[in-house]
């Protein structure tokens, strides 16, 4: 996979980074959401220093990753649980119908 060089800007300020090749819309658009989050930020906490506002920002990024992360668990846990209790209904299905095929092969043996 080849990197390329690629310009954004965040806060009206241009940097240079490294991104995958076909990668460069999904970078510019992080850089477009994480301006508007440092905007929004610095109007709402009237901080005027980038390195506060940056913390800031990735504070509550990885916050809202953490309940992210935290929805994704229970989900999971609830397809596992979904999951299992479809297998065991299956499996009785089956065991029921093995049965009813066992007694309709004894009665049809006996018969001749």
């Amino acid at each position: 996979m080849s990197i390329e060089a690629v310009e954004i800007v965040i806060l009206g300020r241009p940097y240079k980074v490294s991104c995958p090749a076909g990668q460069q819309d999904a970078l510019q658009a992080a850089a477009v959401q994480l301006t508007e989050k440092l905007s929004d930020l610095r109007q709402r906490s009237r901080v005027s220093s980038n390195e506060q506002l940056a913390i800031m920002a990735a504070l509550n990024f990885c916050h809202e990753l953490c309940l992210e992360k935290e929805k994704n668990h229970q989900y999971s846990e609830t397809m596992d649980k979904r999951i299992k209790m479809l297998q065991q209904t299956i499996e009785a299905a089956l065991v029921e119908h093995g049965r009813y095929g066992d007694s309709g092969e004894e009665s049809e043996s006996s018969n001749v």
